[in-house]
């Protein structure tokens, strides 16, 4: 059974074969160094162990959100529903424009301006004097009654014992608790407050949100009451539209009123201006036309204007009269002359009968002198004629020429008075300017009274009502789910953060994964935790013998298997099982432990070795009056002590009587003899249950005769320290123990030694049994069982063990 080529790790040559090289490792300091490094290792942070964590506490992380669900329940039941209406309003950028003589210009600022101009007009809505508005169109703030204030001496105490001075001192607290409770919890009923807690409070209540990507704006309003909440957000939505319309009003008036004084003063001016300038007038003598500048710069503009005229009249004159004097006949005034036309058509006859008669009559011829005398005549009359057109012409140059020379003295004359009178008109320039701007200013001044004027009876406004709010029919608050749900996420959370607070704080050992890492020593056998069945009374350790299929059994069939292979000769013929404490499952092991050799077909002898606190008489319920305490202590056969069980093949010493000294009874000589004769008597093995290994030298003492030691660990019970501090005393006693049973194990135990992958889901469980009735006992003959099949040896020893 222990040969090389039945099992995968062949034992080394020696005395104990692989496990004696643990134990000796066990010894050395190098065992020290490793275990450090395997702490310090478990710095890291390890999610498998975190969440294994997690759920050994699964308890208190459940308990701890069960708690904080229900104080979040209790709290969404005592807070008083509140109801929340709505109402929407629209802001425009600017109110539409009524008349077109305002002459501001409409800038176009971007996104940036608009986002400030409208949250500016929601911070206006959430102003402190347009809640106390509200508030008083409403009729919410009515002032308490006035109480007229008592004197603590005069205070008749709320308490009554018997004590004044208690008394007193409870009257103090009970009204500081209330004050604190008032402060934190504050009175809903507003006619108990403050006019400033009042508005502090609407405000409170009061939210304005706008709608993104719009210029809606919404108002919402949470109170108790559904119809007043509805109200109040109505009221707020047309005390905004009131008061917008007051602020621009206010703003028309101020505007009016800062116009009219301004005109006041203007017009004061204006007057002053032109009582200055008449002033300056009279004084220096210079008469003002107005428009057209001052008289002598009249009178010189119209001599200029007169001069230019006298000019083209002379040069018309001169040039007609030079034309006229070289040819006056052919001039356009003799030509049109109506005597001078009459005189040459009576000439032109005359020479024309002249000229007829000539042919007949000679030159000397009387009618032919006459005819010469009265052409004659007729040139001598055009020669009048045509003198006296050039002469009036002649006039009329000679007119035109003295005309423009008077003219010219006159305008010479006027323009040095011109000179004079600008030289005198600098000053009164200055004054006429600023005449024209006062005049001007006061004109402007005028007009834009007149607008303001016109503009103040127009309301027009900018921000209107959209929906109009309507009383809810359920309540926004308190969200009982949302509540629900933070309190189990709180839960959870403050239950995570305390699971992991315990195990940090819990030194235990909790994995059985961390033995061979922690203490170099192989696990010999992972003990589920299992409960007694309904019912029976008996001890979970005869579930070996009463069910012998059960997952309690196969467990306790494995560790028995370790054993076997625990050295080259098999199963050590005494071991004793210890542990660090009591209640660490070190009985119940050696009882199991002593059952399964039974179903082998050996026989067994089970000393109790707990002298101090004996326990195994209760377990198979045998009588305890004497046992090893009597035998160690006296001269009493062996044979007398011990006592047969209901289990075939199992005997029982007892522990017996507490004796005074239990060290100096397991130190006499009268132990190994007791182990002689038992071996004498047949009992092939023998199973000690020894007192645990801190507090007392029991188990040391004991350890040092028996030499093969099984140290039992309860799961999540037995501190590190403990099992450190154990082992400690076994090394300075020069002993080291075979390896470890991890007892009570649960599934978060296991680790990769868990039974419940191969068992099923009863593994750790004892409430399902996999076994109802009592299995046959194996007779001596049956060959040992084999391991089971979801517990080989090899991940029980470890491979450090090879």
């Amino acid at each position: 059974m222990a040969s090389t080529d039945q099992h995968p790790y062949p034992a080394v040559p020696g005395s104990r074969g692989a496990l004696a090289l643990r134990r000796e490792a066990a010894l050395s300091e190098h065992m020290l160094v490793t275990s450090e490094r395997s702490s310090n290792s478990e710095d890291r942070i390890d999610i498998k162990s975190l969440w294994n964590a997690l759920v050994r506490h699964k308890g208190t992380i459940l308990g701890i959100a069960a708690l904080c669900t229900l104080a979040a329940g209790v709290y969404t039941l005592q807070i008083t529903p509140q109801y929340r209406s709505a109402a929407l309003l629209q802001i425009d950028r600017s109110a539409q424009k009524v008349v077109g003589f305002n002459a501001e210009a409409e800038v176009d600022e971007g996104p940036l301006a608009d986002q400030l101009q409208l949250r500016t007009q929601i911070e206006l809505m959430k102003s402190r004097s347009l809640a106390e508005r509200v508030i008083d169109e409403l009729g919410l703030y009515k002032p308490a009654p006035a109480t007229p204030p008592t004197e603590t001496a005069d205070r008749a105490p709320a308490w009554n014992t018997g004590f004044e001075p208690l008394d007193v001192a409870l009257g103090y607290a009970g009204e500081g608790w209330s004050q604190l409770r008032a402060l934190v919890f504050p009175p809903a009923d507003p006619a108990s407050l403050s006019r400033t807690a009042t508005v502090a409070r609407f405000q409170q209540a009061l939210s304005v949100e706008p709608i993104r990507n719009s210029r809606l704006v919404q108002i919402q309003v949470l109170n108790p009451d559904p119809e007043l909440s509805a109200g109040i957000a109505n009221a707020m939505a047309k005390a905004f539209i009131a008061t917008n319309i007051e602020r621009k009003l206010h703003s028309s008036i101020y505007a009016r009123q800062y116009l009219e004084g301004q005109i006041r003063e203007t017009k004061a001016r204006l007057e002053e201006s032109e009582r200055v300038i008449n002033n300056y007038a009279k004084k220096n003598e210079i008469l003002n036309l107005g428009d057209k500048g001052s008289a002598a710069t009249q009178t010189f503009v119209d001599f200029s204007a007169a001069l230019a005229r006298a000019e083209q009249d002379r040069i018309r004159a001169e040039t007609l009269y030079n034309q006229v004097r070289l040819n006056p006949e052919s001039s356009p005034q003799a030509v049109v002359n109506e005597a001078i036309r009459a005189y040459k058509e009576q000439r032109a006859r005359l020479e024309a009968e002249y000229a007829r008669n000539r042919s007949i009559f000679k030159p000397e011829y009387p009618a032919m002198v006459a005819a010469r005398e009265q052409i004659a005549e007729l040139d001598k009359r055009i020669d009048t004629e045509v003198n006296n057109i050039l002469s009036s012409i002649q006039g009329q140059y000679i007119s035109a020429r003295k005309a423009e020379e008077q003219l010219r003295a006159r305008v010479a004359g006027s323009r040095s008075e011109v000179l004079s009178v600008q030289d005198r008109s600098v000053d009164m320039n200055l004054l006429s300017r600023e005449l024209d701007t006062n005049r001007q200013v006061y004109d402007s001044l005028l007009q834009r009274l007149k607008e303001v004027n016109v503009m103040a009876g127009i309301t027009a406004n900018n921000v209107s009502i959209v929906d109009e709010a309507s009383a809810p029919l359920f309540p926004a608050s308190p969200n009982v789910k949302l509540n629900l749900g933070l309190g189990v996420m709180l839960g959870l959370f403050l239950g995570m953060l305390a699971a992991l607070l315990r195990e940090q704080m819990d030194d235990s050992l909790k994995n059985a994964s961390e033995i061979e890492a922690r203490y170099q020593l192989p696990l010999l056998g992972l003990i589920p935790f299992t409960r007694p069945q309904r019912g029976r009374k008996e001890p979970v350790a005869l579930l070996a013998y009463r069910e012998p299929r059960s997952t309690f059994a196969e467990s306790y069939r494995s560790m028995r298997t370790a054993l076997q292979f625990s050295t080259p000769d098999g199963a050590p013929q005494r071991f004793m099982v210890t542990s660090c404490g009591k209640s660490e499952g070190k009985s119940t092991t050696a009882l199991a432990l002593a059952i399964n050799f039974t179903q082998l077909g050996q026989k067994v002898l089970l000393i109790d070795a707990d002298m101090r606190r004996g326990w195994l008489h209760k377990m198979l319920k045998v009588p305890n009056d004497s046992g090893l305490s009597t035998l160690l202590s006296g001269d009493v056969d062996t044979e007398m002590l011990i006592r047969d069980t209901t289990v075939s093949n199992l005997s029982v010493i007892t522990a017996g009587p507490v004796p005074p000294d239990p060290v100096e009874l397991l130190m006499g000589p009268r132990l190994g003899e007791l182990l002689d004769q038992a071996r004498a008597l047949g009992y092939q093995q023998i199973v000690i249950d020894g007192p645990p290994l801190l507090g007392i030298a029991d188990a040391i003492v004991l350890g040092n005769q028996i030499q093969h030691i099984v140290l039992a660990v309860k799961a999540g019970g037995t501190r590190k320290d403990s099992i450190k501090d154990a082992l400690r005393r076994l090394r300075n006693a020069g002993l080291a123990p075979m390896g470890i049973v991890l007892t009570h194990a649960r599934n978060e135990h296991a680790g990769d030694y868990a039974y419940a992958s191969y068992y099923g889901a009863s593994y750790g469980d004892r409430n399902t049994p996999r076994a109802t009735r009592a299995e046959p006992l194996p007779d001596a003959n049956t060959p040992p069982l084999p391991p089971a099949a979801g517990n080989r040896i090899e991940p029980t020893l470890g491979p450090s063990a090879v």
